[in-house]
């Protein structure tokens, strides 16, 4: 079988080396021809969504997305600078304000369990918007 199968390989190697091979363009005079331009951009084209296809393909079943899946969670964040942060996320029942800087990530301050109100981390997971929290002290009334 294997024998067969080293023939059977060879002759099809032989008559596809033997077939004559025809480059695109070849009988044109002109290399810059609207033909061979209309040829090199389609070709262009199409190897660029390719690109942007398996690129798509590879985001959506790799997920480079973020997974909340575990106890980790960013609660809030707040930009320092062009490339500065400082981000506050929740460990389990630990907060936890991290600096974060390009190739450097600094622990800047453990907080205890209950110095963060717990209403604030729903209102920012739940993603209360900015207009329904205005709207909500506003019927409170002024501070006293």
């Amino acid at each position: 079988m294997k024998r067969l199968y080293c023939l059977l390989l060879t002759l099809i190697s032989h008559t596809a080396l033997a077939a004559t091979s025809s480059v695109v363009g070849s009988n044109s005079a002109e290399p810059l021809s609207t033909a061979n331009l209309t040829q090199w951009t389609i070709g262009l084209v199409f190897v660029l969504l390719m690109i942007l296809v398996v690129a798509w393909l590879a985001k959506r079943l790799t997920g480079f997305t973020s997974n909340n899946k575990g106890d980790l969670k960013i609660v809030s964040g707040i930009s320092l600078g062009t490339r500065e942060k400082a981000i506050l996320i929740k460990a389990g029942q630990q907060h936890i304000l991290l600096g974060v800087a390009p190739g450097r990530v600094v622990k800047l301050h453990t907080f205890e369990k209950g110095e963060i109100s717990e209403k604030t981390n729903n209102d920012v997971l739940t993603g209360q918007s900015f207009k329904e929290n205005l709207q909500n002290i506003m019927k409170k009334g002024p501070a006293q």
